[in-house]
């Protein structure tokens, strides 16, 4: 009878702990209004690897060290080139990669005069 009670509180107490482990694992899964999902994560991945990999392949934009940052779609450029065409060209990639809502310019023209050349921001689908 003393073993019947054990491992009935043993089953008990594992169970607890079993609906614990799905309670914490389930909040873990949930989605807030500030963070992603995995799939908008991996989304956001495959939309940066894609622009990164084109401005790697752009002969005018070889060399700069343009840092590509996305999020739910919306892409943001940063760092140094040396001339406004090549803002554009980059601002064209990333406007022309599939699953890109918007794309902010945050590129600098090192040697620039004038900034009314700079790209400016693009907001589309």
């Amino acid at each position: 009878m003393n073993n019947d009670r054990r491992f009935a509180g043993s089953k008990r107490i594992l169970g607890g702990v079993a609906v614990g482990l799905m309670v914490v694992l389930g909040a873990g899964c949930a989605r807030t209004g500030s963070q992603e999902t995995t799939g908008q994560y991996f989304n956001d991945s495959a939309i940066t690897s894609k622009i990164k990999a084109h401005i790697l392949e752009d002969q005018a934009l070889q060399g700069f060290q343009i840092k590509v940052d996305t999020y739910r779609g919306h892409v943001i450029l940063s760092g140094f080139v040396n001339r406004p065409r090549q803002v554009r060209e980059a601002m064209r990639i990333a406007r022309h990669t599939p699953g890109v809502v918007s794309v902010r310019n945050d590129l600098v023209v090192k040697s620039a005069t004038s900034s009314s050349d700079s790209g400016g921001s693009y907001s589309g689908s």
